[in-house]
């Protein structure tokens, strides 16, 4: 299942138009997931292809940005699919995990490798994210990311999202970047520059809106509760 979707969050709202997208039910959209009832999910770190300049002084710092949203990303995962009921392999976990089987770096199509999560970790399912591309237009802020949910007992993909997130940022008189009320907290939490923790921001924004209306796990007395519900819009093409 695929979606290709293009989604702005200016100023820390979502302005989607949804007239182009189609009303399905969550049945109709999750099928896959409803079908092979994954409970146990493996996260892999973020595959980051975003362009990396090399040319100045001022590169290593945006370089530097990106590593840590590309961190950080795998981390924003985790939640959406615990408020659904689903045990997750974080980050720590799946690192010592990865580092005693020496299995490297997760690829989507090794089925090999698939095969070793689900017999020795009773993992069910693989998420797979990807990040293409970061660009700027003005005070608009954009991030190109691709969402796989992989299954690890028939290697069907259960899950394909691609999504364009936009987000405005307030810029000050020098043209540096402004922490909003609402960003506050988490620049503080983290310990990150303004800029850093503006990219963090929108990859957790987007990783929110992607996976907020995933079916409920299949040990949760609500899993096909709304299963006849129609699904939340997602599909504005770009």
């Amino acid at each position: 299942m695929k979606r290709i979707s293009h989604i702005c969050l200016m100023a820390l709202a979502l302005a989607l138009a949804a007239t182009s997208c189609k009303t399905e039910s969550k049945i109709s959209r999750y099928k896959d997931i409803y079908a092979e009832k994954p409970i146990t999910i493996y996260i892999p770190p973020t595959i980051d292809q975003a362009e990396r300049p090399n040319k100045k002084i001022t590169d290593k710092s945006y370089n530097n940005q990106l590593d840590v949203a590309q961190c950080y990303m795998r981390h924003s995962l985790m939640k959406p699919f615990e408020t659904k009921g689903y045990y997750v392999l974080g980050p720590l976990v799946s690192t010592e995990v990865a580092k005693a089987d020496s299995l490297g770096e997760c690829h989507i199509n090794d089925t090999a490798m698939l095969k070793t999560f689900a017999d020795k970790y009773g993992v069910d399912a693989v998420l797979f994210t990807f990040i293409y591309k970061w660009e700027q237009k003005g005070e608009d802020w954009y991030v190109y990311v691709e969402y796989f949910l992989k299954s690890t007992k028939t290697y069907t993909t259960l899950l394909n999202t691609k999504m364009k997130a936009g987000k405005r940022i307030i810029l000050g008189f020098r043209g540096d970047v402004s922490i909003t009320p609402r960003d506050a907290k988490l620049t503080r939490n983290l310990n990150l520059d303004p800029s850093t923790a503006q990219r963090v921001r929108l990859l957790d924004l987007v990783n929110n809106y992607v996976l907020r209306d995933l079916p409920w796990a299949n040990t949760s007395k609500d899993f096909e509760s709304d299963i006849n519900k129609n699904a939340r819009f997602s599909c504005m093409e770009y």
